[in-house]
């Protein structure tokens, strides 16, 4: 019995130091081999093999020698980013995105298509599967290893579908994980939108410590928070953590599809926050929150006051965060982040310095996500990405 507990401990061992190293290889770009076994304290033999089944998969490859100490060269190892990919799918209330991402996150290819409100689930669904597959048909002759997908929540987790869309009734129907799976005959991982959006803020903003307690807050047509504690996220038991957008800031307020009154979303999504504009300015035909945007620009008085009142709100919100979980930093993106990020930050700072204690106050970051593409789109890339990481024998079919 003990000789085959230490089998498997191996065969765990080996799977945990492929993905250290391979996960070591994406932070730092190039290193040596002599690097990596440094930097996670394995042997240099054992990094040696490791490199070596990398490079034999088409995973990693050598990109030129590196200075090293007293002048000697050593050949510097990088990830491979012309053999595999993963798509990445993100899923709002007005529109869809999939893109095409190498394993550093890089995107190759993207398309974007608008929806409505009133289009049956079913047939949004059934065209998504068709752009995805358009855009397998022009990855060439790239290998897709994965599919990860951003959904807007509350979401369930185990069983892989959306529990409640606001605005969008039906999706509920539909077990989205499993039927791409079957449909695809590959591995797909589906995640709450903002916690995506979290994950790309560790892959692509450096300034950002692991260690740290952040919250990305997703500000868009829906308000999702994800919340990373020392650099893992914190889902809740059936992955409902974060819903932040069905906490109540009126508990007499509008009533919300999901059963309570005065939730968040109801004052400061994008949704919310056009139909106001759009009832404020009594225009004949309705304007889109590009425009919104564009009128802000111009110096639109109506406009930039129903935007700070949103701003205002979503600051309420953020309090109630920051006394749940004492975060030291918060990344705010999405939408309405994008419209006027310094209206937005100046706006938040006031409301959340006023409602909180000082110290608290003090050891506080809040910050606009300076990722200027779709975060949460590259987040869905990242979650496809990450689960190869951490078994990448199995995804290139080697073990």
């Amino acid at each position: 019995m003990a000789i085959l507990n230490t089998g498997i401990n191996q065969d765990k061992i080996q799977e945990m130091n492929r993905s250290l190293v391979i996960s070591l290889l994406r932070e730092e770009g190039v290193c040596s081999r002599v690097q990596l076994a440094r930097r996670t304290d394995l042997k240099q033999a054992t990094v040696t093999n490791i490199i070596n089944d990398f490079i034999n998969w088409g995973l990693v490859k050598e990109v030129g020698f590196l200075s090293g100490n007293k002048g000697r060269r050593s050949i510097g190892i990088a990830l491979n980013t012309d053999i595999y990919r993963v798509i990445g799918v993100r899923l709002t209330r007005k529109n869809y995105s999939v893109g095409l991402f190498d394993l550093t996150d890089k995107m190759h290819l993207s398309k974007s298509v608008e929806t409505d409100s009133n289009d049956d689930p079913r047939v949004i669904f059934q065209n998504i599967t068709q752009t995805i597959t358009d855009i397998i048909k022009e990855s060439g002759d790239c290998k897709i290893l994965s599919i990860g997908v951003a959904i807007p929540g509350p979401f369930m987790k185990k069983e892989g579908r959306i529990v409640l869309m606001t605005e969008v009734p039906g999706w509920q129907n539909i077990l989205i994980e499993k039927e791409l799976e079957e449909i695809f005959c590959m591995p797909v991982f589906l995640e709450h939108d903002a916690n995506l959006g979290a994950y790309a803020q560790l892959w692509h903003s450096k300034d950002i410590k692991k260690s740290e307690g952040l919250i990305y807050i997703a500000a868009g047509q829906g308000i999702g928070a994800g919340i990373l504690i020392n650099g893992e996220l914190f889902k809740g038991t059936l992955g409902f953590a974060g819903e932040i957008g069905h906490t109540s800031i009126k508990f007499d307020g509008h009533k919300c599809e999901c059963g309570n009154r005065g939730c968040l979303e109801k004052y400061c999504s994008s949704i919310v926050f056009t139909n106001a504009v759009n009832r404020e300015m009594h225009r004949s035909e309705k304007i889109k929150l590009r425009q919104i945007a564009e009128l802000i620009k111009a110096g639109d008085e109506i406009c930039l006051e129903q935007y700070k009142i949103a701003c205002e709100y979503l600051g309420i919100g953020i309090v109630n965060l920051i006394n749940s979980f004492n975060p030291d930093t918060i990344i705010i993106g999405d939408e309405m982040a994008h419209i006027n990020p310094q209206v937005m930050i100046d706006t938040i700072n006031k409301t959340v310095k006023d409602k909180v204690i000082p110290e608290v106050w003090n050891n506080l970051k809040i910050k606009i996500s300076d990722i200027k593409n779709d975060s949460i789109l590259h987040g869905a890339g990242i979650v496809a990405i990450n689960e190869i990481f951490k078994r990448p024998a199995q995804f290139v079919n080697i073990d």
